[in-house]
């Protein structure tokens, strides 16, 4: 085998590595999201995240923290599929899946709805680290 050969097998069975990775931490974040868990958050988000949704842009990241432990508008499921990995480059890369989610606005009026969730992610000390994350509204599927 050449040994350029070599290398595209090497660089293809890393990125089939870091989309399973990657597919896999989603599903933890979104879990996450579901609990209310604001720990897994202040691990998983960068020092200076950026969020954005229909409901506006926010950058300061303690409030973003807040906003996962004070769980105002619980979602009660989430259901990822549609995922899509691409690595950037050398320790950076993005995610993004369609999710249906089941919410409950002001914990009691229980709502769906479909998004577009994408996430930036940069490696730090051999764990990924969200940068941005955006949900746009999906079409209803």
């Amino acid at each position: 085998m050449s040994p350029e050969r070599e290398q595209a097998e090497r660089e293809s069975i890393e990125r089939e590595s870091i989309e399973r990775e990657l597919v896999e931490l989603s599903e933890r974040a979104w879990e996450a999201n579901r609990n209310g868990d604001a720990e897994f958050y202040d691990r998983f988000l960068t020092e200076a995240p950026l969020s954005v949704s229909q409901w506006g842009i926010v950058d300061d990241r303690k409030a973003i923290l807040r906003g996962f432990a004070e769980n105002r508008n619980p979602y009660t499921r989430t259901d990822l599929s549609d995922h899509r990995v691409v690595v950037l480059g050398d320790g950076s890369a993005t995610h993004t899946a369609t999710v249906e989610i089941d919410v409950l606005v002001d914990g009691a009026d229980k709502r769906t709805m479909r998004v577009f969730a994408t996430t930036a992610l940069t490696r730090r000390d051999g764990e990924w680290k969200a940068a941005l994350f955006q949900i746009s509204p999906a079409p209803a599927g």
